[in-house]
């Protein structure tokens, strides 16, 4: 795989993370993954497709679903929960939580270390195991306090 000048080494890393969990290394997934790493708005499948559109006229919205779902499946995003119930990823597997603004739907990290988490139970009811806790707090951001 050839490595472009804006992007030295990117392309490899991004190749070898996608073969490290089970997946061929294909140029939507490729595309799509740098968009991720790069895009920190914590994006909807529709905002990572209207991102990509001018540089991969042949990708389709369907397709940029299919490969978040496939991404979530195995471990390279993280589902967070938008406005409207609408899909948002955060490419950002780093340990951090989530503040979402209860009126537009903006979401920002929240470093774990600043607030002290509850420590989670190794199961819930149902027989659900217990992977990891995030926080996700619902907040009012700046722009939407100034606007009330």
């Amino acid at each position: 795989m050839a490595v472009s000048p804006q992007d030295p080494g990117g392309g490899v890393a991004r190749a070898e993370k996608l073969r490290a969990a089970g997946l061929k290394a294909t140029a939507p997934r490729l595309t799509i993954l740098e968009a991720l790493e790069t895009d920190r708005r914590h994006p909807s499948a529709e905002m990572i497709f209207e991102s990509l559109i001018d540089k991969s006229p042949s990708l389709s919205l369907s397709t940029v679903y299919q490969t978040l779902e496939t991404f979530l499946q195995r471990g390279l995003l993280r589902r967070i929960a938008g406005a409207g119930g609408k899909l948002r990823v955060d490419g950002t597997l780093q340990d951090h939580d989530h503040a979402v603004c209860r009126t537009c739907g903006a979401v920002f990290d929240v470093d774990p270390d600043l607030i002290k988490r509850p420590r989670p139970p190794a199961s819930l009811p149902h027989g659900l195991q217990v992977k990891n806790l995030f926080v996700e707090y619902e907040v009012l951001c700046s722009d939407c306090a100034s606007d009330e």
